[in-house]
């Protein structure tokens, strides 16, 4: 990839398809690469969440599958925040916004590990179909406060937020927000809004 001058490399890890994929779901191998090859971006879709794993506040000694074989893989190769590995949440925070505690600790082990601007929003709403309870859900979510104090996340603020939405992910994939601003004031949604 690097040879062709890919720099963006996006990747399954979490949300298994089965027994037979269970292993290559998980994320050891992201550290790895993300520490080998620092010029090129690494976007993990799902994070490595995966179904009936209860997100907790990562413990490096308890050798938990999900989110924290990420967390795991990146601390254990020093690879530090707002670098070149990006956490997606698509289907991840359909199937977290449920569970306030549990996407408290997935959100706040992911913007810790991965950074704040490396944290991208995703809903995977091909399959689930519109995306609106989940960004309504988001728009609203929070950190509980002893949740912030005891393990040292991060506020969802909206500057946070916005991040996540979307100012992250341009930056990754090299889109000027504003261009996007332009062209869409003038498409078909923009001009039935305004009737």
């Amino acid at each position: 990839a690097r040879a062709l001058g890919v720099k963006v490399i996006c990747v399954h890890k979490g949300l298994p398809f089965g027994k037979q994929s269970y292993e290559h779901s998980q994320c050891s191998d992201i550290g790895v690469v993300a520490k080998r090859f620092p010029d090129v971006a690494f976007l993990v879709y799902h994070s490595g969440f995966v179904t009936g794993v209860t997100e907790q506040a990562y413990d490096p000694s308890a050798n938990r599958d999900g989110i924290d074989t990420l967390i795991h893989s990146l601390a254990e190769n020093e690879v530090r925040p707002n670098s070149n590995v990006y956490a997606e949440l698509g289907s991840t925070w359909r199937f977290l916004m449920r569970e306030p505690t549990a996407a408290a600790h997935a959100l706040g082990k992911l913007i810790k590990a991965c950074g704040e601007n490396n944290v991208l929003w995703g809903t995977d709403s091909i399959w689930y179909g519109s995306p609106q309870d989940q960004i309504q859900a988001f728009r609203t979510f929070q950190i509980a406060p002893i949740l912030r104090a005891r393990y040292g996340y991060a506020e969802m603020t909206p500057a946070l937020r916005a991040k996540i939405f979307g100012l992250n992910a341009a930056r990754v994939y090299n889109v000027r927000p504003a261009e996007v601003k332009r062209y869409t004031r003038r498409d078909a949604i923009a001009k039935a809004r305004e009737n």
